[in-house]
């Protein structure tokens, strides 16, 4: 059988940012495999899923750049993306699905993350820019891939957010 590499990008917010990385895992496992699409399969006597997650985000952090890659033996279309985002629970969007050549490796691909910290008050001596939006301030600040992601309140911030994937690597 012919098998197509699928590099999706996903949101997790509201009520899911608790969710750890083990149970996102599992809540898009679930979710593929309602859309009814055939996946891919490990090798062995218990048989899971094929996915590959890109770094994990600590329990409580907003993830608007969420990646992963799975294989399946069919095109995925638009419609896929209209069904799987009918099925998901509230809280998680799969934005954009890509298809990669079956050497593609997204360890190689993610250059690193933007995220976005929000406090509501003026942070005093950080070692990032803040800016003052709408009453709160925001900092942005860049982690490269497999560093240390900024963990909820480790500047005294109220909120972090992993706003952006910095993609360019090598496909």
């Amino acid at each position: 059988m012919r098998q197509i590499k699928y590099l999706f990008h996903y949101k997790k917010f509201g009520m899911l940012r608790y969710l750890s990385h083990l149970e996102t895992m599992k809540m898009i496992d679930r979710l593929l495999r309602r859309t009814g699409i055939e996946l891919k399969q490990t090798e062995g006597f218990h048989q899971r899923t094929k996915i590959s997650f890109a770094q994990a985000v600590p329990t409580g952090i907003i993830d608007l750049a969420g990646l992963f890659v799975v294989t399946t033996f069919e095109e995925i279309g638009k419609e896929y993306l209209k069904r799987a985002n009918r099925l998901s629970p509230q809280g998680l969007e799969i934005v954009k699905i890509e298809r990669k050549d079956e050497k593609f490796k997204l360890s190689k691909f993610i250059e690193g993350y933007e995220f976005k910290l929000v406090f509501l008050k003026k942070p005093i001596e950080l070692p990032f820019n803040v800016e003052k939006k709408n009453g709160i301030w925001i900092a942005k600040v860049y982690r490269p891939f497999n560093s240390s992601v900024p963990k909820n309140g480790e500047y005294d911030q109220f909120l972090t957010i992993r706003n952006k994937a910095i993609l360019g690597g090598a496909n």
